[in-house]
């Protein structure tokens, strides 16, 4: 749907034109009036206009002025001028200030229709603009270092098959690495930021870590992962075009390399940076498949520490494969977590049942079994507060949440948070329920109540505090009927019943029903009744 304001400042003008479009046939529009150029601003201060169908001369402000107010707030509206005034200075500026058509109010109703639907096709072909998607394309060019980041922190985090591996998402992302051929992983900490530094210095330091490794690097393929603010990945490989470096191919020789190179790193940081920076590297490539166990490995040996766990250079796990795969339950957990949290905001029940399953089921240790029944916990205490549902909550709940030991088995643990998760669904789904139903009923009162008001969809959208294209979508979902078609059905009861029950005469009539001119109402009435006002109110007095 798109949005088409009239702008005059002879009223009888905007309303016939105003008519004449309501019965136009046209692709779907939502008409609005405005009888100045300064009402035609406040309505583009509260919605997008698509189309501005304007006259040129109008006293305070002209076309013209009001042509470069539109663009200072919406660049895409087209505009199109009807006048009166049929002189090439006025045609000439318009132009120039890029509306799309000029028609003579003598030229009658037919080029009126054509130049609109011209504007609605130009609206649309402006999506399908190959300009617009040069532009899309820079911006996504721009954000390539941020997305290409989120992509690999998401890879260690969930595993590359959430991730989604192949050579071409790899190049889609400008990244050098070979989606066939291993990896030897190194994990980057700051063991301690200066107390002083804040969030934007970190982020600086961040990068400057970045490239002093990428410089010592420079002979090898590298991506560099800013996991969060302490530790950065690096995931290396051999660069095939390099022959001085050719025999990094081998796992012994490029560990050796590594692991030199890392010394070098870890000094720079601290005489150029004054960080304490800790590193740890594998023993030898590891396939894509396991970079996330991998991950999860290193930063819990890097957590562990030795020494006094800073300035630390430690070695990571047999290389192919994660030890006894102890990695494999971070990750694990990660992604369950995600997929919990997201089936318990968007109310997805069965997704919610099966995260649980696999996060607080499994036959692992004690540890992990307390460390995921109280994940599924905090999420779905998250989600009370967050919706303010405590109070309407049993008192014990959230105890019970909270309490591991109080359930005598696993299984009897899992079935109560699974059913606790579908107990929160279930009532999320019954608030939204009733407050659409809410949003449904004021709507309609409203429309009861004021039906010769300004029953635009703008205007019920500002009631309810929604957007007008939602509010649309919204009440034909929970109805079945479009809202335009009940506004139509109550102007039609009211208008009956005035003309059964009351004296009015058809202009005051039209006027209570929210009609401008008796005209307009007279046809309206005329095509949902096949009777006119008058005769309708003679067969009803009968």
């Amino acid at each position: 749907m798109h949005r088409l304001l009239i702008v005059d400042d002879e009223p009888y003008t905007v309303d016939g034109l105003y008519e004449m479009l309501e019965e136009a046939d046209l692709p779907e529009l939502e008409l609005y009036r405005a009888y100045s150029a300064i009402e035609a601003i406040e309505w583009l201060n509260r919605i997008k206009i698509d189309i501005v169908l304007s006259d040129i001369r109008m006293p305070g402000m002209d076309g013209l002025r009001l042509l470069k107010e539109i663009r200072a707030r919406w660049p895409r509206c087209k505009v199109i001028f009807l006048t009166g005034i049929n002189e090439t200075s006025y045609v000439q500026q318009a132009m120039r200030d890029g509306s799309v058509d000029y028609i003579l109010k003598t030229e009658g109703d037919e080029p009126i229709e054509r130049a609109i639907g011209t504007a609605v096709a130009a609206l649309q072909e402006e999506w399908r603009n190959e300009q617009i998607m040069r532009d899309a394309q820079e911006r996504i060019r721009q954000a390539l270092p941020s997305l290409r980041n989120e992509w690999f922190r998401r890879a260690l985090l969930h595993g590359i098959e959430d991730a989604g591996l192949s050579a071409v998402r790899l190049e889609e992302l400008g990244c050098s690495l070979d989606a066939e051929a291993p990896l030897l992983p190194v994990l980057a900490r700051v063991d301690r930021w200066p107390e002083e530094m804040k969030g934007g210095g970190r982020t600086l330091l961040q990068f400057a870590i970045e490239n002093i490794m990428g410089e010592l690097f420079e002979k090898v393929r590298m991506q560099a992962v800013h996991v969060d603010e302490h530790y950065l990945m690096l995931l290396l490989q051999p660069n095939e075009n390099e022959q001085v470096v050719g025999s990094l191919k081998d796992a012994e020789a490029m560990t050796a390399f590594v692991a030199g190179t890392l010394e070098t790193a870890q000094m720079a940081c601290t005489q150029l940076l004054r960080l304490p920076l800790s590193v740890i590297s594998s023993r030898g490539f590891v396939p894509w498949s396991a970079l996330a166990d991998s991950y999860y490995l290193m930063r819990r040996r890097l957590v562990v520490g030795v020494g006094l766990g800073e300035n630390m250079q430690l070695l990571s796990g047999a290389g192919s494969e994660p030890e006894r795969g102890e990695a494999c339950w971070p990750t694990q957990l990660s992604r369950q977590r995600e997929r919990l949290e997201a089936a318990l905001e968007s109310g997805r029940e069965e997704e919610a049942i099966t995260a649980i399953a696999a996060m607080v089921g499994h036959g692992g240790e004690y540890s992990r079994y307390l460390e995921a029944y109280y994940t599924a916990a905090n999420l779905m205490i998250g989600l009370i507060n967050r919706a303010g549902w405590a109070e309407e909550m049993e008192d014990d709940l959230l105890e019970r949440l909270m309490d591991a030991k109080g359930h005598p088995a696993r299984e009897q643990a899992v079935r109560f948070l699974q059913d606790t998760a579908a107990r929160l669904i279930a009532f999320k789904r019954g608030a939204q329920e009733e407050r659409t139903d809410r949003i449904v009923e004021r709507v309609n009162r409203h429309i009861r109540e004021r039906v010769g008001g300004d029953l635009s969809l703008t205007a019920l959208a500002e009631l309810v505090y929604l957007n007008p294209a939602y509010l649309s979508v919204l009440y034909k979902q929970t109805t079945g009927q479009n809202l335009s078609d009940y506004i139509v059905g109550v102007r039609l009861e009211k208008a009956k019943e005035l003309l059964q029950h009351s004296h009015l005469k058809i202009h005051e009539l039209a006027a209570a029903v929210g009609f401008e001119n008796a005209g307009y109402f007279t046809r309206f009435f005329r095509k949902h009744t096949g009777l006119g006002p008058q005769e309708y109110r003679e067969q009803a007095g009968r």
